[in-house]
């Protein structure tokens, strides 16, 4: 027992013996049992202004053929719901996610089932997993090259809960003792037909992904494998390693087999596509300071990204079209009716980045206040965005966050051709 919590334990002992003298101590066990069932979640409103960006890509491609929009306004509420049921040694869990969107377009609502699965202990270290369900497998913070059988995270907002895909999983743990102090196995079968996981990949595979688990002398491992299916192969490590008490270091490591690269042709054509085997790789550092700062700093390299060349041609023959009104040549280029998904105009789709992140919980002693900044670099092109952040958590099950983004950069990079020239957004949480 650390020698610290020693005057603790004693002030417990003390004063549970003064309650003694005047009442006889009792301890309720029921307290601290499982309960059957637990329902949480919360309500959110969020307003967002935004400066219009006519001149960018993403403008021009949301609102082509459209009067031309001076800001970009956007009110979206949410709904967020989870729970489970636990009876004995099985469960069922869910997480249903709800939002209406406002904005220039009218009113859009989506209502998903992000989780819900059923869950069995048979016995200490050995769980059964079917259902709907969200993994989270890497150690990186922004991005995680090993997420081989999940959805890309937001990587402005990575703690954001997200959709999974219907699996039947198996989790096995075993602890020793010596220099490897804890082994697990994961298996997971993840089908692809008409009916589900859908947008996983290729339909009508039996995709089967293994993840090893490794505390070897207090370096977390992760090894990952993917078998062909839906995609070529996939092969991935990731470890996390604390250098000093405050001072961590993580990476991540990924091999895929037969990676498609589209491209686009001078004549603003969708090009043949480029198959190729492709790295990707993620190395990070964290570091907490005394006064309760943390820095985090990640570089991605990302081999299934766009290169400069073909990402910039892109941005060309977007921006002929819009001038041109040329609607036709706009659909022989490769787009995606949902642009956070289409090859050149989702989040982050060329291969090198730099993210940097800090916050400050309670600065200057000024209770429940969080302050934060966070930078995005594209080494290939030089753009980038900032977006400081104020968080505010002082009343009872609310939470209130500010932020504004700035993205920065020329024509023809990432972070110029943004929607926006500016954006700001707050965010009223009220968790139950």
């Amino acid at each position: 027992m650390n020698l610290l919590y020693l005057p603790l334990v004693g002030l417990f002992f003390v004063s549970a013996g003064l309650k003694a003298d005047n009442d006889e101590y009792s301890f309720d066990t029921t307290e601290f049992e499982p309960k059957t069932f637990e329902l949480t979640g919360y309500i959110e409103f969020e307003p967002e202004y935004a400066k219009a960006n006519q001149e960018g890509t993403l403008y021009q491609l949301q609102y082509f053929g459209l009067p031309p929009e001076e800001t970009l306004d956007q009110y979206t509420g949410t709904l967020e719901l989870e729970g489970y049921y636990r009876k004995g040694n099985a469960s069922l869990n869910f997480l249903a996610h709800s939002e209406i969107v406002w904005d220039n377009f009218g009113e859009e609502q989506d209502h998903k089932l992000y989780e819900g699965n059923f869950s069995y202990q048979a016995r200490p270290g050995l769980v059964f997993d079917a259902g709907k369900k969200a993994m989270r497998w890497g150690k990186g913070y922004a991005w995680n090259p090993v997420a081989f059988v999940e959805r890309a995270k937001d990587a402005g907002d990575p703690d954001l809960a997200r959709e999974g895909y219907w699996v039947i999983a198996a989790d096995w743990v075993k602890t020793f003792e010596g220099p490897l102090q804890t082994f697990a196995i994961t298996t997971i079968l993840l089908p692809t037909n008409d009916h589900i996981n859908q947008d996983f990949g290729r339909t009508g595979h039996k995709n089967l992904a293994i993840k090893l688990y490794f505390l070897y002398r207090d370096v977390d491992i992760d090894l990952m494998y993917l078998t062909q299916g839906s995609f070529g192969s996939q092969v991935g490590m990731d470890f996390s390693k604390n250098l000093a008490p405050n001072f961590e270091i993580h990476g991540e490591f990924a091999y895929f087999n037969d990676i498609s690269h589209r491209t686009v042709t001078q004549d603003c054509r969708t090009g043949k596509a480029v198959v190729d085997d492709e790295i990707s790789y993620l190395l990070g550092l964290r570091y907490r300071t005394s006064s309760d700062i943390t820095f985090l700093l990640e570089y991605y390299y990302n081999g299934r990204g766009n290169t400069l060349s073909q990402q910039q041609q892109f941005y060309r023959c977007v921006h002929i079209a819009s001038e041109t009104g040329d609607e036709d040549l706009l659909n022989q280029l490769p787009l995606n009716t949902d642009l956070d998904r289409g090859p050149f105009t989702k989040p982050n789709p060329m291969q090198k980045y730099v993210g940097f992140r800090t916050w400050w919980e309670e600065p200057w002693d000024m209770l429940y206040l969080t302050t934060a900044l966070q930078i995005f670099y594209n080494v290939e092109d030089h753009s980038y965005s900032i977006t400081p952040e104020l968080l505010y958590e002082g009343f009872d099950d609310v939470e209130i966050r500010l932020r504004g983004t700035m993205p920065v950069g020329d024509t023809l990079t990432e972070w110029g051709e943004k929607p926006n020239q500016f954006k700001l957004e707050a965010q009223i949480r009220l968790f139950f």
